[in-house]
């Protein structure tokens, strides 16, 4: 095979420009050395990133600086080739490493791995500046694992790993006045340093957990939740409200209650459960839930609930003499019947709760309990009365007296009974009525006049057996002018007349109808000068009205509890007063 181009015919200028070529490209040819031993091969990602602008490197490492990214930092630098940026970088990372080993909270989790918390302003500071400022910092810190309910993380914040085994640096926040944790695997929480510390939420935790307060003589508030067995130490001047639920003790005085000014404990079972022993006897509120039946720990001991008898009611008369605030919650009603409530004897008591654990469901007749009759003669300073809720053919309340309860204002009560006894006051005070189903109101002789009745329809309520949405009772078989008679005031009852026919009383300030047809256009509605709540038969879910007709008649707008009312598709509308509001439900919509 012939040569295209035989040598011996190139001109010497030609070959000149061949060779020329040809030592250019190989001066442009790349050459690599061999990796040493260990390292592992680029990758195809990592070649591309070696072509990437020296300057656009510069900034990513940077940016992973104070992001607290310290090894992505690292990598980075590795790709630099001025020799002279790199090495003021790398001056700059172990600066900054230095840092925030010292002086910014990390944790560490099972696998010995370091992760930093929140420190991202306070080490853009110091890069700024070259010092720390803890004015800078936030004075709230929240330090949540990422699971259950804890969504009260703000935006940009770290969230710590389940198997946290360590936590540093807390102390370097001295400013730090609220600090929400979760309490992970820590064996120990070490909040010495913490001199402003005034309120501590900790969400779960290990197993036998202690947290060192010991420095911060300013706490006012603890709240625990699922922290088993847990051990409090305390600042001897410290006097904080702890709050306690989901959880287990051998005995509270691991909590250091002797010192907590008020105590709320809610699904706790203990070993020892002799409260009263360990409670200061200045405490001045005591919050307390009495659930059925035994649990076993982690640690395969049984725990008992708190008991709510005769016999721990003779111990609260005498240990808590400045008692102020009582408030017990019984998961069964055979507990509440087990107590004698007139037993109690608080001088300095102003309120009293009792209540018995509820539903969304309804309490059929069947399941009613044994007839109650209420006196509270020793607690002549008592304020406020709730029992909620209860359930009884008749509920006696007239030993509830001026004479042995003078400064009583309020009493609430919720449920579901045939007849009820009102408390026999004889000087005005508010009653709260949310009840189910109630035939018979019975007021004692003296008290005519002197109670402000409030009705609330109890068949709507929420998960935790509260009433929602202050809905009117309907259909009852009250004798309503009974109740005019009788109370000073009466609200949130719908009357079983309609408008059409009603007769307002002069006196009357305020009606309810519950009617999908409304007429106000009769005579006796000409003058009247009280307000009228209108409701249809049946509310939507977003508290629309199910009104096919209505008639504002003789209505004014100060007539009307309100300026606006939506009412159902195709509901004729008549006579509506200047400044009202007519808004129409969709057709086919549940709203």
């Amino acid at each position: 095979m012939k040569p295209l181009l035989p040598l011996r015919r190139i001109s010497p200028r030609l070959f000149t420009i061949l060779t020329t070529t040809l030592l250019g490209l190989t001066a442009c040819q790349r050459v690599y050395e061999p990796l040493p031993k260990g390292d592992s091969p680029i990758t195809p990602e990592a070649g591309e990133r070696l072509h990437m602008d020296q300057g656009e490197i510069e900034r990513r490492a940077t940016g992973y600086i104070r992001q607290l990214s310290f090894d992505l930092a690292r990598q980075e630098l590795e790709l630099l080739t001025d020799r002279r940026v790199r090495d003021s970088l790398h001056g700059v990372l172990d600066r900054a490493e230095t840092f925030a080993d010292a002086h910014l909270i990390y944790v560490v989790d099972a696998q010995r791995r370091k992760k930093y918390m929140n420190g991202r302003a306070r080490i853009a500071y110091y890069l700024e500046h070259g010092f720390i400022s803890s004015y800078e910092d936030d004075t709230s810190l929240i330090l949540l694992t990422l699971e259950g309910n804890n969504y009260s993380q703000s935006e940009g914040r770290d969230y710590v790993p389940r198997d946290m085994v360590e936590i540093h640096n807390l102390s370097a926040y001295p400013r730090t006045t609220d600090l929400e944790i979760s309490g992970a695997q820590l064996e120990r929480l070490d909040l010495r340093g913490l001199r402003s510390l005034r309120k501590l939420v900790v969400k779960g935790a290990k197993d036998g957990l202690i947290i060192d307060a010991s420095d911060s003589p300013l706490l006012r508030e603890i709240q625990l939740t699922g922290t088993p067995n847990l051990g409090l130490r305390l600042h001897p001047s410290a006097r904080p409200k702890l709050i306690v639920s989901g959880s287990y003790f051998a005995s509270l005085q691991s909590l250091a209650v002797e010192q907590a000014s008020s105590l709320y404990l809610d699904n706790v079972r203990l070993r020892d459960v002799d409260l009263l022993g360990k409670v200061s006897r200045t405490l001045t509120t005591l919050d307390i839930s009495v659930e059925a039946g035994d649990t076993f720990g982690s640690d395969g001991l049984r725990y008992r609930p708190l008991p709510f008898d005769d016999a721990f009611i003779t111990k609260l008369n005498g240990q808590l003499p400045t008692l102020k605030t009582l408030r017990v919650l019984f998961a069964q009603r055979e507990d509440f019947d087990k107590a004698s409530f007139e037993k109690l004897n608080l001088p300095a008591l102003e309120e009293l709760s009792l209540r018995i654990r509820s539903s969304m469901k309804a309490v059929p007749h069947s399941a009613w309990g044994r007839d109650v009759r209420f006196s509270l003669s020793g607690c002549p300073q008592l304020k406020k009365l709730a029992l909620l809720p209860l359930y009884a053919d008749r509920i006696d309340l007239s030993g509830v007296t001026s004479a042995k309860n003078p400064r009583l204002e309020s009493v609430n009560l919720s449920g579901g009974m045939r007849e009820l006894v009102t408390p026999a006051l004889s000087h005005k005070h508010e009653l709260i009525l949310e009840v189910e189903a109630l035939d018979k109101i019975t007021v004692p002789q003296g008290a005519t006049k002197k109670a402000h009745a409030s009705f609330v329809d109890y068949t709507s309520r929420g998960d935790e057996g509260h009433a929602v949405g202050n809905l009117p009772v309907r259909f009852s078989d009250l004798n309503y002018d009974y109740l005019l008679d009788h109370f000073a005031s009466v609200s949130g009852f719908c009357v079983s007349t309609p408008p059409s026919k009603y007769r307002p009383r002069s006196d009357e300030r305020a009606i309810w109808f519950g009617f999908n047809i409304l007429d106000f256009s009769g005579e006796q509605w000409r003058d009247f000068k009280g307000v009228v709540y209108l409701h249809g038969l049946e509310r939507s879910r977003t508290g629309s009205e199910r009104i096919d007709y209505l008639d504002f008649g003789h209505l004014r707008l100060t007539n009307l509890s309100t300026t606006s009312l939506r009412v159902n598709p195709g509901c004729v509308v008549k006579n509506v007063p200047e400044g009202m509001r007519i808004y129409y439900s969709s057709i086919g919509s549940p709203y």
